[in-house]
């Protein structure tokens, strides 16, 4: 089905990311900025190839997403910016001003949450920063509650002229499940601009009577945000009362897994289901604790309606024991809930037996070899990887260090599964071999987080090696250009190393500002690294294939001399320039003409092909003899100059 279609009471099967987009629009958004993070990003893919009358863009971070919303919504115009829980770290500064004064249009947040940490470097619960900026959280328990919340956030946000948060999570946004579409809104609101509207300068945070004041009138709202939300959740927030002393609260997605425990275990509790953990509606609540001895709070990751449970609880002077994953911990505060975790945790309150079910990939466990994450046949960032090990091999110094980043490329710091290591606990600098490119990142946390702990081990006066600091083109808009600016004003001697393959390929290929097109696919302006930098005061580029193993090795040993030859005063710039070899080929901009393969009497087992990390690169343990996979291969020839005896050669015919 197209997510625009005008058909409501229709059914249709829609995945957690589009049931939001489709919320959206039945919202009658008008403005929508993001950027690309996994499990997010298809929210915003789905409403760029929809016809809708709105404008829906791709912004270079979160940061500028959000600013871009508030812009929207200032002037009236319903807006949302879309993230992960990682990018809401970005937005925070505008997100803790702007609700001084509020808004005019519907300013609707999405957050995708990653609870397992299945596609992210951490669990973090952004329902906290909901609640400590006090606005309204929404979060759906479905796929039609994800849709009918996000429609209902902006009516929500409107009435109380505030940003209203919609938290999701991966199970959510990357599952699908049955929704019943609904009207869409027609018309669109009316963009004006009254600087002193409502309050005397509104919209700037400076202006009399000043920020106190203005933090003073977010309070003022808050007795009206809890009237509003226990008013407008009440289809969505339902309290079941069985007569029972325990007393269950689930929180969005847990509400499946406390529904399914309880039929298990055969019990009957109080069970309120909640749709909006902040504000909590209090006089369900209320009941729930008035109705229950004893209350299990279920709720992916932070304890944050446990805490206010707690806090309302007190205040009442009610006789109640509350558990959940803060105090009297029935489940482990980390990572993402599931059926045993929650069915033993009720089990234990209500003192039943509970015998765990075995999980479905442990019958499997014996029969499957291990494996580590690979990236794909004839990837660049291969080639990258295999110049800089050579090169750091030759004039990288002692211990050379490779502080890493977000995107595909961040696979290079994931090690190989079937090697063991051992915690060193060594006072000195201590070089490890690396043998593959999966084994070349010493450090990895955040977007930007390469370039800026370089410049940092360099200014603290780290000698014992080269320092690298890695980055992809989205990357390195998103959040390296003031550290580009750092390392030339503070004559940092770092090599930054920029992947260029032209997409933010790592979240499903999205355009990048290298890119050359927008969200919507329309040709745009492309920008260029290299000119970049040279605007920014970086002296020393070099740009290179890496199909070509020995020019992207030349292009960083001679970066590498550079940062150690007198006339450097800052760092070296080397990009690796070559579009991502997955993207080329479904674009058709690239079609393998040839296929590799390996002469059998040439092979003499030595496995580089193989260290080289290609997927289509194997071994054969009986013949002791590397293969090449013809499915998989597209004709890099990568793996042919790595070769030390010429035995890869390009197959006859093909």
């Amino acid at each position: 089905m197209r997510i625009d279609e005008d058909a409501p009471g229709k059914r249709v099967l829609l995945m957690g990311n589009h049931a939001v987009a489709r919320g959206a629009i039945e919202a009658g958004v008008q403005l929508v900025s993001g950027y690309p993070g996994t499990p997010s990003s298809e929210v915003i893919e789905a409403l760029s190839e929809a016809d809708i009358d709105a404008h829906v863009e791709w912004a270079t971070n979160e940061k500028v997403a959000f600013d871009v919303a508030v812009g929207g919504a200032i002037v009236g115009a319903r807006s949302m910016a879309t993230m992960k829980n990682a990018g809401l770290n970005w937005i925070m500064d505008m997100l803790m001003t702007v609700v001084y004064g509020g808004v005019r249009g519907g300013l609707v947040v999405y957050v995708a949450d990653d609870p397992g940490a299945h596609y992210s470097s951490n669990e973090q619960d952004t329902r906290m920063v909901a609640m400590y900026a006090k606005i309204p959280c929404l979060e759906p328990a479905n796929q039609q509650e994800a849709k009918d919340l996000t429609k209902m956030a902006f009516d929500l946000s409107e009435r109380l002229e505030l940003p209203v948060m919609v938290r999701s999570l991966t199970r959510i946004s990357h599952s699908s499940g049955d929704v019943t579409l609904g009207e869409m809104r027609r018309e669109r609101n009316r963009l004006a601009f009254d600087r002193h509207w409502k309050m005397p300068y509104r919209w700037n945070v400076y202006g009399p009577p000043g920020p106190v004041a203005k933090h003073k009138w977010l309070f003022e709202q808050l007795p009206k945000v809890k009237g509003t939300v226990e008013e407008i959740g009440e289809p969505f927030n339902v309290l079941e009362i069985n007569d029972s002393d325990v007393g269950v609260v689930a929180c969005g997605i847990a509400y499946g897994y406390v529904r399914e425990a309880v039929e298990r275990l055969g019990i009957e509790v109080n069970l309120l289901k909640l749709a909006t953990p902040f504000p909590l509606p209090e006089s369900k609540v209320r009941r729930l604790i008035e109705s229950s001895k004893k209350i299990l709070v279920v709720e992916e990751n932070e304890p944050v309606v446990e805490l206010q449970l707690r806090d309302l609880a007190q205040r009442m002077h009610a006789d109640v024991e509350i558990y959940g994953r803060h105090e009297n911990s029935l489940i482990e505060p980390y990572d993402e809930l599931s059926h045993n975790r929650v069915t033993a945790a009720l089990a234990r309150l209500a003192g039943v037996e509970f015998k765990p079910l075995r999980p479905a990939g442990e019958a499997l466990k014996d029969l499957v070899a291990p494996r580590s994450s690979m990236l794909c046949a004839g990837c660049p960032h291969l080639g990258t990887y295999w110049g800089l090990k050579l090169a750091l091999a030759r004039k990288g110094g002692k211990v050379p260090i490779v502080n890493g980043d977000i995107g595909c490329y961040e696979q290079g710091g994931y090690g190989i599964v079937a090697k063991k290591v051992e915690p060193s606990f060594s006072e000195e600098s201590r070089k490890y071999v690396a043998e593959a490119p999966y084994e070349m990142i010493d450090t990895n946390y955040i977007m930007g987080g390469g370039f800026g702990t370089s410049i940092g081990e360099f200014h603290a006066g780290y000698r014992d090696g080269k320092i690298v600091g890695l980055a992809g083109d989205s990357t390195f808009f998103h959040a390296d250009l003031p550290a580009v600016v750092e390392a030339v004003v503070n004559k940092a001697k770092v090599l930054l190393l920029v992947m260029d393959n032209r997409w933010t390929a790592m979240t499903g290929h999205q355009p990048s500002p290298t890119t050359g097109i927008t969200a919507r696919r329309q040709p745009t302006n492309r920008l260029d690294i290299e000119e970049v930098a040279r605007s920014m005061g970086v002296r020393f580029i070099r740009r290179a294939d890496p199909w070509d193993l020995k020019a992207i090795q030349q292009a960083i040993e001679e970066a590498l001399d550079y940062l150690s030859s007198p006339e450097a005063d800052g760092p070296a710039l080397v990009i690796a320039d070559k579009v991502c070899t997955l993207q080329a080929m479904r674009l058709r901009e690239y079609r393998p003409t040839r296929t590799y393969v390996v002469i059998p009497d040439k092979c003499i087992g030595c496995r580089l092909c193989v260290q080289f990390g290609c997927p289509a690169n194997a071994f054969d343990v009986d013949t002791n003899k590397a293969f090449i996979d013809q499915v998989l291969c597209v004709g890099c020839g990568m793996c042919a100059q790595v070769c030390p005896t010429d035995a890869i050669v390009p197959k006859e015919g093909s």
